[in-house]
């Protein structure tokens, strides 16, 4: 709230009732204080109604005290001291008087600022009269210095030992901080001389920069004078003190300025101009003066303006109450009545009076008798006042004296009435004269279409006929014949476009020429000789139009945010602007060209493109142009009817583009990605979309506004497939994952992330082990036993084995190898094979086992025998067939080499058939022969001279190069 400078406290003595009595003088040896006299306190709002809201910063209101004095108690000298509470304070401190109805002094009262007490003090009227009793106020305030926040608070007076309860008031606390280009207080001073008031101009408390700033200052009052020798003003800095304006720093600028200051041609104001504010304000202080005695309760206004930056202007008003100390202050209660008769007394209707105010010679009011007789006018102080009749009733003389209001004619009622008689003007014969009617435009020319009629008397009196009607023509006066007297002209029909004029109350005089005597106070009639001329204003009138914002149903739809332009175009600042609810939108607009234009659809809805209408001056709208197609290509739907008008949504199910990203774990795009994409939360019905992504390449697709599933039908080779995933385009064009997807086959979540209107899916590396069985068979195809086996990740047997086993007859071997390159290394074969070299292999994604190298060829010089099918490995051991050096030694009995034996060799375990090896040994030597592992025959053709032949001996090579004696022979 503003910071105001409040009035001076008033002081209502409300009831005084004083029966004189007939006392002998007492003499009073020392003054006594009485404080039992106040029998009770009370708040009241400034008007002395309940106080039912909470107060301001600054805001006055009343404390009230009610007192009795006892009679033949109470001595010349005497005192009654109230204490307010710390909370409180007065509004101001003036000393005051307190007066009875015949304006005898009964008691003076001192209010202390410092002390924040009221001390009354007797004078000798209550010595002589007894019954003294009565009610007075002071106005008071939060003392906003003490209390500095938003809180209740209790008034509670102390009285002498006694603490009376006024009640409990609402303090709303300081305000924040406001923005303060220039404001305007006023308040009385007790030292002034009367019919003073003093003034206080503010100028930029907020320190802004404001070019060629102007103060102009005028009396919306009549009669009210600036002092400008008591004009002051010092440049100040302001500043924000809890919810209040503070000045520092003051330089009195008076001198600089004084000569710069233009009084109005009147003297009710001044012109100042003060140049730029380049972060500094202003305090301006000037008095003013009545050019009349002000009576107590009259309201002063005063306006200021502050013109700034070439063409902003800031305006202030202060509204001050004038304060008698001890007056009533009743204020603008009083009422004058008229009631109009004729010599019979019968009520007169159309007499028209002015009532002006004595003492400034204002004009109060202008009234015209009803059909009753009677008029009033309210709102008036208690003063002196003149009727005087300005217009009589037609036939009536019109009165030549004034009749005279004193203020102690008012009753207890606060209103006067009085009764007026009218003598009857002798008849006379009019003669007609020739009246000219015009009905313009603003720019002179006659108008058609306006419906007229005209009546006699001061008013239109629908029971009785008119003495003229007429529709107005293009280009066309109308004429008419009247009688010299008073009529009134109605306007039935305004033209289209136009505003109707309220009825013109004119008078016919005896010359033919017309006199207005009344109008409505915007519209624009003159009187040139016998022609009266009305111009018609275009009709600006605002037109309530209803806005109805609603989907293809036909249902009103929230969310819209909707702007209206003035003109053909969204250009500029809109004049309205709402966002749509489920009820309709319904704004005032002046008739003209508008375009609706919407800023943002609800979710789910295409924004309409802008609209251009009409709203004509009877109420209707009109589309002017549907505007330009909307994003699908189509018309706008709004349709027009009367005041309404009705602008449909279309669901938005335009498609937005999407894109879809099959990566790898690197982020790199990864082709042979099977994906299709199905409407709804499942893979079901027929997918919308299907693709193979590419190497390098991410995928776009145009998807409308809803829920789809992201299903892979196949990965690409060496990647895993994610499982469906439920994704959700917006309609902002951004894509959001509302169901990542039941965990993939290694039991892991899929990988999905959104990035604006971007969706990527993850495809993780394949490494799930797939069963790979191994058979190590004979020549013969039989498992066998024995083979000491090694499988190594990669294509060397280097580092640690990933599995290791015996094979078994008759059994193949199952493992579970992630795909990848493996290698097959025989660590020993069983006995009788060949152990074969290393295999590489490869375990595809699908399962199945691709030899990528046979191996080196074995100790035979062949190739290994491997064969795949599917997901088995079938490695074959060839027989060990190698032949081992095996030595033959024929001694003698000493153990000597002998020479001479012939000697074969026969395969088998019988010496048939061709020997595979034959020899004679020599004296001291030894036979080494290459023999396969198997059965042999040892088979001693001859023995040397002198020795016997050995019969036939049956040995085996082992296949570890040994050779055992299986049979030692006959």
């Amino acid at each position: 709230m503003n910071k105001k400078i409040r009035s001076w406290i008033q002081i209502l003595i409300l009831c005084l009732g004083v029966i004189l009595q007939s006392f002998a003088p007492l003499t009073q040896v020392h003054a006594t204080e009485y404080n039992d006299v106040i029998t009770s306190v009370g708040v009241e709002n400034r008007s002395g109604e309940a106080l039912t809201q909470g107060l301001d910063i600054w805001q006055e209101f009343r404390l009230t005290a009610d007192f009795v004095l006892p009679d033949n108690t109470v001595h010349e000298g005497d005192t009654t001291t109230l204490q307010l509470p710390s909370e409180i304070t007065f509004s101001n401190s003036s000393d005051i008087e307190l007066r009875d109805a015949s304006n005898n002094l009964v008691a003076t009262g001192r209010l202390d600022a410092a002390s924040k007490t009221i001390t009354l003090t007797y004078t000798k009227f209550v010595e002589n009269n007894s019954g003294v009793r009565g009610k007075f106020f002071v106005y008071v305030r939060v003392d906003h210095d003490v209390v500095s926040e938003e809180k209740d608070i209790d008034v509670n007076i102390t009285v002498g030992h006694r603490v009376l309860f006024a009640g409990k008031i609402r303090y709303n606390g300081p305000p924040g901080k406001y923005d303060s280009k220039i404001e305007k207080s006023s308040f009385q001073y007790k030292d002034d001389e009367k019919n003073v008031i003093r003034y206080n101009i503010t100028v930029n408390r907020n320190m802004a920069n404001y070019s060629d700033v102007t103060i102009k200052d005028a009396f919306s009052s009549p009669n009210m004078t600036f002092l400008p020798d008591t004009f002051r003003i010092y440049k100040v800095d302001w500043s924000w003190n809890n919810g209040d304006w503070k000045w520092t720093n003051a330089q009195d600028m008076t001198e600089t300025f004084k000569n710069q200051l233009v009084v109005n041609a009147n003297g009710d104001g001044f012109t100042l101009p003060l140049g730029d504010t380049n972060g500094f304000g202003y305090m301006i202080e000037y008095r003013a003066k009545a050019n009349y005695d002000l009576v107590d309760g009259e309201e002063i206004t005063n306006v200021a303006n502050m013109s700034y930056n070439g063409s902003e202007n800031e305006q202030s008003t202060s509204t001050r109450t004038y304060q008698i100390a001890g007056g009533v202050a009743e204020g603008y209660v009083f009422t004058i009545k008229i009631h109009k008769v004729d010599e019979a007394g019968q009520p007169l209707q159309g007499a028209v009076f002015e009532v002006i105010r004595d003492r400034n010679q204002a004009v109060v009011g202008r009234l015209t008798t009803d059909s009753d007789g009677n008029a009033s006018v309210g709102k008036l102080l208690r003063d002196n006042y003149t009727i005087r009749e300005v217009t009589a009733p037609l036939g009536y003389d019109k009165l030549t004296e004034d009749i005279k209001i004193s203020p102690d004619e008012f009753g207890s009622d606060k209103s006067v009435e009085r009764r007026i008689e009218n003598k009857k003007t002798p008849p006379k014969t009019p003669t007609e004269k020739e009246i000219t009617f015009k009905k313009v435009d603003p720019n002179g020319k006659e108008i058609p279409g306006a419906e007229l009629k005209i009546y006699s008397g001061d008013r239109v009196r629908p029971e009785a006929p008119p003495v003229a009607d007429w529709t107005t023509e293009a280009n066309t006066s109308k004429v008419i014949k009247l009688a010299p007297g008073t009529y009134t002209l109605t306007e039935s029909y305004a033209p289209d476009g136009y505003q109707y004029v309220d009825d013109v109350t004119f008078t016919v005089n005896a010359d033919g020429s017309i006199t207005i005597v009344k109008k409505g106070t915007t519209d624009t009639v003159v009187t040139t000789g016998s022609v009266l001329s009305i111009t018609d204003k275009e009709d600006t009138t605002p037109k309530a139009i209803t806005f109805s914002k609603v989907n293809l149903g036909g249902n009103e739809i929230a969310g819209a945010q909707i702007k209206i332009y003035k003109g053909e175009k969204a250009e500029g600042t809109a004049i309205e602007s709402w966002t749509s609810t489920d009820q309709p939108k319904q704004l005032n607009l002046e008739p003209g060209i508008y375009t609706f234009h919407e800023e943002a659809a609800p979710t789910g809805y295409l924004k309409v493109t802008d609209i251009t209408f009409q709203v004509k001056p009877n109420g209707t709208v009109e589309v002017t142009k549907v505007g330009e197609k909307d994003s699908k290509g189509e018309d706008n739907r709004v349709v027009a009817q009367n005041s309404t008008l009705t602008v449909t949504d279309k669901d938005d199910d335009v498609a937005r583009k999407i894109t879809f990203s099959k990566i790898s774990l690197g982020g790199v795009e990864i082709a042979g990605a099977q994906i299709k994409i199905f409407k709804g939360d499942k893979a079901e019905g027929t997918a919308v979309e299907s693709w193979t992504s590419e190497a390098g390449k991410f995928k776009e697709l145009s998807l409308a506004p809803g829920t789809y599933t992201f299903h892979e039908e196949a990965a690409p080779t060496g990647y895993l497939k994610v499982t469906d995933i439920t994704f959700k385009v917006n309609y902002d064009g951004t894509v959001k994952v509302t169901n990542v997807g039941t965990k993939d086959a290694k039991g892991e979540d899929n990988t999905v992330v959104t990035d604006g209107s971007t969706i990527k899916v993850t495809d993780k590396d394949d490494d799930l082990p797939r069963k790979i069985t191994f058979s190590k068979v004979s020549l013969g195809g039989t498992e066998i036993a024995g083979a000491q086996i090694k499988i190594y990740k990669g294509d060397k047997a280097e580092g640690t084995a990933v599995e290791s086993w015996t094979s078994e007859a008759g059994k193949s071997k199952d493992l579970n190898l992630a795909p990848g390159t493996y290698t097959f290394h025989e660590e020993a074969a069983p006995t009788g094979y060949l152990k074969v070299t290393d295999i590489t292999f490869q375990v595809k994604h699908d399962g199945t086992v691709e030899v990528t190298n046979v191996g080196e060829k074995d100790s035979k010089g062949e190739e290994n025998k491997v064969a795949t099918n599917g997901s088995t490995v079938t490695v074959t051991d060839k027989d060990d067939d190698q032949p081992r050096k095996i030595t033959f030694s024929k001694v003698s009995l000493g153990g000597t080499e002998i020479a001479g034996a012939q000697i074969k060799i026969y395969k088998g375990d019988k010496a048939e058939g061709t020997a595979v090896e034959s020899w004679t040994s020599e004296a001291g030597k030894s036979k080494d022969l290459n023999l396969a592992p198997g059965t042999y025959t040892f088979h001693e053709e001859a023995a040397p001279t002198g020795y016997l032949k050995v019969t036939d001996i049956t040995f085996k090579v082992k296949t570890d190069g040994t050779v055992e004696v299986t049979n030692v022979g006959e």
